[in-house]
């Protein structure tokens, strides 16, 4: 039952049109609710993109070999013998690797903390999605900002490889809290006129935390001073405890039309509309979702029945792919540039713009095309990189192209997803893709950090996955200007 109102208000548009006519379709309070929860994206970015300088590529060799103190092993050569590893980790002082000895046979040590990350943030997205409908989208919010920070300052202590995992994880959770529900809150605002460039432009506080993740690395060139520095701005989310109101969408959905009249009347003055018959249009709103949510008893096998298996599998594999390539990328090019805190700034940067660019794109070409020709762009791009000289300007020119490729990609897939699945079933649909995404960001490192042994395989990798989700895209549908289908039989009106 994950975010159960926004799989009603997408369809019924008469009862949206009503509180929309209430609060207006955007206006001052609109804004002041966007600008206020977006906030939390910036940590989202930094937690997320954090792995890249907590495990940088570094030199390595055998210090001291078993019963004989005096030989030293070659350089990035692993050794059965060796009792004792030396490193050199510049520009660097420390790091998970040098820390913890997260080399040769320990190798993959460090791949598994961001995979348990992400795994945190896949379990998060459930858990707090469930949470958020049961208890309201303002008590599970502040619980998941009081987590992050928790979490943001106890990462940075830890004394054992074991221990630090385990808080990642933990941090993934909370993290997932604050993504999950602050985009919620951000839906159930705004009107339906407005939700495609507001859903696009959230994402862009994301990228700020991903562009301003090598500042920290740049003036804290330990992992935990640097854990250390990304935990502190985001105390600034305790004011959510005194400024944060809830969703006055749930607030109806449950029945609490009181409360929700009060949060919808001050919304209408700060917008400057009309406050007469505010609770008489909440209390039918009321009563009519809770006609729809009774009457809904689908459930996650309908996904995989004849009519929508085909969407159902080929949207989760492009999902998966993005998630795969967007995060696997962003790391493998930080790992092979000479200046990886200039080349993730720009990286991150480049993708503002692409995020504008997803605005007209779905507007004008579809989202189908959108999605077919920046994922096998970005997929050639990133096929080009394992060819040409390794030079820092090539490197970055690709890079850039290829990530905001993959970019334009994840902003499009979550409109287009949407409009692909009925209303019966959608929350259950973007759930699934999400949770593909995030088994995608999983295996991500991983593929990552095989530039370190075999240096030709990422780009291989991770250009011909999206190759082939520009080719899985081919056999969906394109959405755009079309009705968004309410039930299984719209489906079969519409083949």
């Amino acid at each position: 039952m994950v975010q159960r109102i926004l799989s009603v208000q997408s369809t019924q548009i008469k009862k949206e049109d009503a509180l929309a006519n209430l609060i207006g379709q955007f206006g001052k309070w609109q804004l002041i609710v966007i600008a206020t929860v977006s906030l939390v994206k910036l940590s989202s970015g930094w937690v997320q993109m954090a792995i890249i300088f907590l495990t940088p590529n570094l030199v390595f060799w055998c210090a001291q070999f078993a019963g004989n103190s005096t030989a030293v092993g070659a350089n990035m050569t692993c050794y059965a013998d060796c009792a004792t590893y030396a490193y050199d980790s510049a520009p660097f002082e420390n790091t998970i690797i040098t820390q913890w000895g997260l080399v040769c046979e320990r190798t993959w040590m460090a791949s598994f903390a961001q995979m348990v990350l992400q795994l945190g943030v896949l379990i998060g997205s459930v858990l707090f999605g469930f949470l958020s409908d049961r208890y309201g989208r303002k008590n599970t919010f502040l619980v998941s900002i009081t987590a992050v920070i928790a979490t943001g300052f106890a990462v940075s202590f830890p004394k054992d490889y074991i221990t630090f995992t385990v808080l990642r994880f933990f941090l993934g959770v909370a993290t997932a809290g604050t993504m999950v529900i602050s985009f919620v809150m951000v839906m159930e605002t705004v009107g339906t006129k407005y939700r495609e460039l507001c859903g696009c432009l959230f994402q862009i506080p994301f990228m700020i935390g991903h562009i301003t993740t090598p500042i920290f690395a740049y003036y804290y060139r330990s992992w935990n001073t640097y854990s250390l520095a990304m935990a502190v701005p985001p105390l600034i989310y305790l004011g959510y405890f005194f400024v944060l109101s809830e969703s006055p969408r749930w607030l109806v959905s449950v029945g609490r039309v009181e409360q929700a009249t009060k949060i919808v009347t001050r919304a209408a003055t700060m917008n400057g509309l009309p406050t007469s018959k505010i609770e008489e249009t909440l209390k039918k709103m009321s009563e009519d979702i809770k006609d729809i949510t009774t009457a809904a008893k689908l459930n996650y096998s309908d996904l995989f029945k004849v009519d929508l298996l085909l969407k159902t599998v080929a949207s989760c594999i492009i999902w998966m792919i993005s998630g795969f390539t967007y995060f696997g990328f962003n790391q493998y090019v930080s790992q092979t540039s000479s200046d990886p805190f200039l080349i993730v700034a720009i990286v991150g940067s480049i993708q503002i713009p692409a995020i504008l660019i997803s605005v007209w794109l779905l507007k004008h070409i579809g989202r189908k095309a959108a999605v077919v020709t920046f994922l096998a762009l970005g997929g050639l791009c990133v096929l080009t990189l394992g060819v040409v000289p390794d030079t820092f300007w090539i490197t970055l020119t690709l890079g850039c192209i290829g990530v905001s490729c993959v970019s334009i990609v994840c902003t499009c897939i979550y409109i287009y997803t949407s409009e692909l699945f009925p209303t019966v079933v959608r929350n259950m649909g973007m759930g699934a893709c999400s949770t593909s995404m995030r088994v995608g960001s999983m295996i991500a490192p991983f593929v990552a950090d095989l530039s370190k042994t075999v240096p030709w395989m990422p780009t291989v990798i991770f250009g011909l996955a999206p190759l082939a989700g520009a080719l899985v895209c081919l056999l969906l549908p394109e959405t755009k200007g079309t009705a968004l289908p309410d039930s299984m039989k719209d489906l079969k009106d519409s083949a």
